[in-house]
């Protein structure tokens, strides 16, 4: 592949050889080379390889060894004895992309920018060198510093440039190492380089370390959204973040999951570009971090809650294909059960939930809603291997009786809030969370059942199916979960 500057390769190219004669000069003088101040390590913690929370030091910055001309320098190379570093500089200060990308707007009153400059052009040449020297040694090997130039080249550029998402999903995980779920959305096992390389830069922000280093496999996403860089000093500037795609994913995990998960960070990896380097990790990086996860997880769990099987992975690629199809009273539930995991208010938490239940069950006949959505979630369910339709009705009733107290404020709604099952006691939430999975399962798997739910003729059909099949002693066992 050709620089698209040819020009700028080869004022770069003895600048970058010279850096690297003079890092190797360094080692070999054994002068004092900074290390990386913050630099993660595997360790075995609970079920598996995390990170370590603390620094080993022990891995060098070359970069460090060199500095700019002035008064305070003590390293013992500065960028101006670099070899061709003056034209290089000049190049670019004349150059109207790569000057105001390095901090340099032409204003004969800024002090800084021309020191920004300065800066910036060392580290396109020290970026590479210092690379080199981590990775293939001291000797020049012309393709691999043409292809580190070319990577910091097109960062340089200040145009959208691509990248490949990784959000690390918390609280639960997989046995599967891949679980496809569309052309560019797969869920992966972490490796411990991706590891490493994640969470070099959380250290600064140690209260996300904990949550997300139990975290086993990520969300990778791949052509979904672009960065730019106006300036090569600043962070991106990303474009239309796909949210709906990410929380897509996590709704099809939540309504087969048992256990709350969610995510909090945001990783990118460059795709042909870079804008510097770690020592010898590769290129994926954080990128920002947000709270979307329970508050019920154990932030400091050294493991995942729970393990999903091979065949529980495939399900939820296949909710996650089907919810992109869906109608919106199906997309509203699923909405709706992901919000509820991120509630810390149980009240808050009820509302969403019988939201949930009510979009898959309310219809749009006028009627009793409570009565309505008791004798419709009852039909559905008994297909779904629900034994006892007139439980599963007043199951419904009761957590929904629990939520129109509260959005009424009634100050009895307590009195609803625990829920007797089978002689044991539950939270309304819990019974709730639970009918709206369920509910969500059928209704993703057989996208008809929605256009249905008016039709009393068809709910009655298919509690008189199940009635049938007990009748015959072909029916499942007793669910389990609702004794």
């Amino acid at each position: 592949m050709e620089p698209r500057d040819s020009a700028l390769w080869e004022l770069t190219r003895p600048a970058i050889m010279d850096a690297l004669g003079k890092i190797k000069a360094a080692v070999i003088a054994e002068k004092k080379i900074d290390k990386y101040s913050s630099f993660p390590a595997l360790k075995s913690v609970g079920e598996g390889q995390y990170i370590q929370l603390e620094s080993d030091y022990g891995v060098p910055n070359y970069g460090r060894l060199f500095e700019g001309q002035g008064r305070w320098n003590t390293k013992p190379f500065v960028y101006e004895d670099l070899s061709g570093y003056s034209d290089l500089l000049s190049y670019v200060r004349a150059h109207s992309v790569y000057a105001p990308f390095n901090g340099w707007e032409g204003d004969p009153s800024d002090r800084f920018g021309p020191r920004m400059l300065e800066a910036g052009v060392a580290d396109l040449v020290l970026e590479v060198a210092a690379r080199h020297a981590q990775v293939k040694g001291f000797e020049w090997d012309e393709s691999y510093a043409l292809s580190r130039y070319l990577e910091m080249e097109r960062w340089w550029q200040s145009e959208p440039l691509g990248i490949r998402l990784c959000v690390p999903i918390l609280n639960v995980s997989f046995l599967d190492d891949v679980i496809p779920l569309d052309w560019n959305v797969t869920i992966r096992r972490i490796t411990d380089q991706e590891h490493l390389e994640r969470l070099f830069s959380l250290e600064q922000y140690k209260r996300d370390w904990w949550s997300n280093r139990a975290a086993t496999h990520a969300l990778f996403i791949d052509d979904a959204v672009t960065i730019t860089y106006p300036r090569g000093y600043g962070g991106p500037v990303w474009g239309e973040f796909p949210y709906a795609i990410i929380d897509r994913a996590m709704q099809a995990i939540s309504v087969k999951s048992d256990f709350p998960a969610g995510y909090q960070q945001v990783c990118y990896e460059p795709i042909g570009w870079s804008s510097g380097y770690r020592a010898g990790l590769g290129q994926l990086q954080n990128g920002f971090s947000i709270a979307r996860y329970s508050k019920k997880m154990d932030e400091r769990a050294e493991a995942p809650a729970f393990t999903f099987s091979p065949e529980a992975g495939g399900e939820i690629s296949q909710y996650f294909v089907a919810l992109a199809d869906a109608n919106p009273q199906v997309s509203l539930a699923a909405s709706r059960l992901q919000l509820a995991t991120l509630r810390d208010d149980e009240l808050d938490e009820i509302v969403d939930l019988c939201v949930g239940i009510e979009a898959l069950l309310g219809g749009t006949k006028a009627g009793d809603t409570t009565y309505k959505i008791g004798i419709r979630g009852a039909a559905i369910l008994a297909r779904e291997g629900f034994e006892d339709s007139a439980k599963t009705a007043g199951l419904i009733k009761k957590v929904y009786a629990y939520r129109s107290l509260i959005v009424h404020g009634q100050v009895k709604y307590e009195k609803k809030r625990i829920v007797n099952l089978g002689g044991e006691e539950f939270l309304a939430t819990e019974i709730a969370n639970y009918l709206l999975r369920q509910l969500l399962k059928a209704m993703l798997k057989d996208p008809s059942l929605i256009d249905q739910i008016d039709d009393d003729r068809v709910v009655f059909e298919m509690i008189d199916q199940w009635a049938k099949q007990d009748a015959l002693d072909d029916a499942p066992e007793p669910h389990q979960d609702l004794r």
